[in-house]
């Protein structure tokens, strides 16, 4: 897959508050995928709704080729739709900072690398 990823195992099972933690900390591909098939069936269905949902953003800039934002040709954004987009998140789903302000953290019943 590339990029960041906690090396999901075939069948492994996460919970939701999990996966958000390592999609936040650690630009978790792998759990970007499996949220995305989860919630939509398919990566494709799932980049096919972020799109449509980029578009009543507002987010003229952006075309999504996939849900994990690795490099992709045509898959584009622009700092001002990224900007309309955590307005929205931020607005409407606060809670999400219960995830972006961690420092660190484990997951899987690990202990930090600090411990």
């Amino acid at each position: 897959m590339g990029g960041s990823q906690i090396w999901l195992e075939e069948n492994e099972r996460l919970t939701v508050d999990e996966m958000l933690k390592a999609i936040c900390l650690n630009s978790a591909n792998d759990c970007v995928v499996a949220m995305a098939e989860f919630i939509a069936g398919s990566e494709e269905e799932f980049v096919n709704r972020m799109n449509t949902k980029a578009k009543d953003l507002g987010m003229h800039d952006t075309t999504f080729k996939n849900c994990h934002g690795l490099d992709e040709d045509e898959h584009v954004t622009s700092s001002y739709d990224i900007a309309l987009m955590s307005r929205e998140l931020l607005n409407n789903h606060p809670s999400i900072t219960k995830y972006t302000t961690i420092y660190m953290d484990s997951l899987r019943n690990r202990r930090n690398a600090d411990s």
